[in-house]
């Protein structure tokens, strides 16, 4: 039955036809599982060999189906995330720089966002949402299913990731041509958060004022420059894994249950960039498995040293 729930709540409608396709075939394997179990005697050993099969292909069908909608869904809803990110960073930036976002969403202070709170927060931010979008964004970010959103989860709707894509990018104190006192030299594919922008300057140059995910320098860089020469520009984070470790529920490694076990070669794609597990010292990641659509923690060096995940 839980194949079933899995395959009837997948999206988007492009691969509606393969879903009923599956949700056919896992009732039908449903009805003679419960006739087998009902049966004299139970299943004969042929029987049983011949139902472990279909269980086994049915279960790969529904991992390959959800994997497809995960992301296609993802295409679907990232460029909304990405638009929203940007209006919430535009608020954030026309009033106290060390504002706590979730807490100002979070207004009766519960601890999560809920649903109202989250469409009265963007109610205020700039652009133009249409209430469907935001719902929408609000299942997408909603990765418990539960209808609330807990911190990481809120923030995700604030984090633009760019990738330094030339040598030698400078990160200075102010934008303009000035632009004030070099704060220190990007490195090719380092990874930046946006804190505001993108601005175009009056040149055509493109700036966006970011935080280096190496050390937490903030300053601000060339996206675009005039020419139409790209500097940095933005991109989704994906981690590959290099050496199998469990994906789990939550932060703590000690406090947590196991999603599943991730595989070498495996890809994740960044939900909420690395934080230290208290518990452990160990650094962690939030990411969303490209093979499953599955969401959870993941180790990214393992105590003794091992490299379980690193950045493509």
């Amino acid at each position: 039955k839980s194949l079933v729930d899995i395959a009837s709540s997948l999206e988007p409608s492009e691969v509606k036809e393969s879903t009923r396709e599956v949700m056919y075939n896992l009732l039908a394997l449903e009805r003679d599982l419960e006739a087998a179990r009902q049966g004299a005697g139970g299943a004969d050993p042929e029987q049983c060999q011949k139902l472990r099969k279909r269980i086994t292909d049915a279960t790969t069908k529904v991992s390959r189906l959800r994997a497809t909608a995960s992301n296609k869904h993802a295409q679907v809803m990232e460029p909304i995330r990405t638009e929203v990110a940007q209006a919430i960073l535009s608020r954030l930036a026309k009033i106290k720089e060390d504002q706590d976002l979730f807490a100002l969403a979070d207004v009766d202070g519960d601890g999560f966002v809920s649903r109202s709170e989250f469409q009265n927060f963007m109610n205020d931010c700039p652009g133009n949402f249409s209430r469907d979008q935001l719902k929408k964004l609000f299942d997408y970010l909603d990765d418990a299913r539960v209808g609330r959103l807990e911190r990481d989860e809120f923030m995700r709707a604030a984090i633009v990731f760019y990738r330094v894509s030339r040598p030698s990018v400078d990160l200075v104190q102010t934008m303009g041509v000035a632009q004030g006192k070099l704060v220190r030299k990007l490195d090719v594919n380092e990874i930046l958060e946006l804190l505001e922008g993108p601005i175009k300057e009056i040149n055509k140059v493109v700036r966006v004022k970011c935080r280096a995910m190496k050390d937490g320098a903030i300053g601000w860089a060339t996206a675009t420059g005039s020419n139409g020469v790209v500097f940095v520009e933005q991109k989704r984070v994906h981690f590959q894994v290099k050496s199998s470790t469990t994906l789990t529920d939550v932060l703590s490694a000690k406090a947590c249950t196991t999603i599943r076990e991730l595989k070498d070669g495996e890809l994740l794609e960044v939900f909420v960039w690395e934080k230290i597990d208290p518990t452990t010292g160990l650094r962690r990641l939030k990411g969303r498995a490209l093979k499953d659509g599955s969401v959870g923690w993941a180790t990214i060096e393992g105590n003794g040293g091992t490299v379980h995940l690193t950045m493509v």
